[in-house]
């Protein structure tokens, strides 16, 4: 089963080598990307028990009531009990009565954030499919589509609202901000999005490092003021409190500096000095500054790594056209060519996460693909996995003390 995914990226390979240099429209182009988005929505939604997320979903789905007479109670439950977000129980409501079956959540899922992925590719740069191939190897489709499913969905509201908002249409933003919002509360992260306004350069980089610095000596301080007067009780304020005793040394926070900082923002920089149309360079300076808040949000305060999904989308965009330009400048070629060979030497170390309990690495929990006409697949060990996945280990090294 898992020539699915060799098929996809051999198309995404002849597809960029055929289209990915032509600049103006193509109707071919648009097609093969299109076609290209609904492979990985069948891909998604024809799947079965990938990833770990997914498994608690499947087995949350099993207690959804199949008619409406039920669902404010499970709305509020959803809320208070497991923290999840009106828009996701709703939509796991309406897929039980209609379907009786997670894989419709799945496959609704699917649809919203990749045809929101593929729509903004279509609108920010010319080079469809090395974005895609980027959005795929990086593991990020199969962690929208198959763990933070909730997230992915809320994600794929708020590319819409952001384009909106880009483009001068507020009402849009606005309305799709509020949507992303009721499938996740990380959502509330767009919400920076209209104010991150502030020139790229290079300045800013080291302006952007310092600050991550001083964010994270100040961080204990900050959250223990911010958390005991703020996130209250509950399920929300009990997930609040379990990431924000997530720390790091001086140490770690250089390397995530140097990961989800500073080689992002070389490539996607780069990208922005070399685009030759003056309006699409302000709307790559908009997506650099967003992107730049959240990097320094999450290496200042490792427990909100989670906003880093709201970034993804723009770095693969903007790190595309950072590729492809690659040998066409002899500037600084050897600096450019390092950027991407410890940039890509930093996926492969994700790839090898071990976990011990069933003896995998992360890669296993979306290979070998799993399809739902095989449902007798022994697929027990990405529970296992996932399971060792979410133990908070207490060490003195990454569990902040606040007073």
């Amino acid at each position: 089963m898992s020539i699915f995914y060799l098929i996809f990226i051999v198309l995404a390979v002849y597809f960029s080598i055929r289209y990915d240099g032509i600049e103006e429209y193509d109707s071919h182009k648009q097609h093969r990307l299109w076609l290209m988005c609904i492979y990985l929505i069948c891909l998604a939604g024809f799947s079965y028990r990938l990833g770990g997320d997914k498994l608690t979903y499947m087995e949350e789905f099993e207690y959804y009531p199949d008619t409406f007479a039920d669902t404010k109670l499970f709305l509020l439950k959803g809320l208070f009990l497991r923290g999840q977000m009106p828009l996701w129980t709703l939509l796991n409501v309406v897929c039980k009565m209609l379907f009786h079956s997670f894989y419709a959540v799945q496959f609704a899922e699917s649809i919203v954030i990749n045809s929101a992925v593929c729509f903004f590719i279509s609108r920010y740069t010319h080079r469809y499919f090395i974005t895609l191939l980027l959005y795929f190897l990086s593991l990020q489709y199969f962690l929208f589509n198959a763990e933070v499913m909730r997230e992915g969905f809320a994600l794929g509201f708020a590319l819409i609202g952001m384009h909106g908002w880009m483009r001068g249409r507020r009402w849009l933003f606005v309305f799709m901000a509020f949507l992303a919002l009721t499938a996740h509360f990380s959502a509330i992260i767009v919400l920076l999005f209209p104010f991150s306004r502030f020139k790229a350069s290079w300045l800013t980089l080291c302006i952007a490092i310092m600050v991550s610095f001083v964010l994270w000596a100040v961080s204990d301080k900050l959250l223990g003021g911010v958390l005991g007067s703020v996130v209250g009780t509950g399920i929300i304020g009990a997930k609040a409190m379990y990431y924000s005793l997530q720390t790091s040394s001086v140490m770690a926070l250089a390397v995530h500096n140097i990961r989800f900082l500073i080689l992002p923002y070389i490539m996607m920089y780069s990208a922005i000095i070399l685009e030759p149309s003056e309006q699409m360079r302000k709307y790559k300076e908009w997506i650099l500054a967003y992107f730049t808040i959240l990097a320094v949000l999450i290496c200042g305060i490792p427990g909100l790594s989670r906003f880093y999904n709201y970034s993804y989308i723009f770095y693969f965009v903007l790190t595309a056209e950072f590729i492809y330009m690659l040998f066409r400048y002899k500037e600084f070629l050897i600096i450019r060519i390092g950027t991407v060979v410890v940039s890509a030497l930093f996926v492969i170390q994700y790839y090898r996460v071990y976990y011990e309990s069933s003896d995998s690495y992360v890669y296993e929990m979306y290979y070998p693909y799993t399809c739902i006409l095989n449902e007798d697949a022994d697929v027990n060990f990405r529970k296992v996995a996932h399971d060792e996945s979410l133990m908070l280990k207490l060490k003195d090294k990454n569990v902040r003390r606040i007073e």
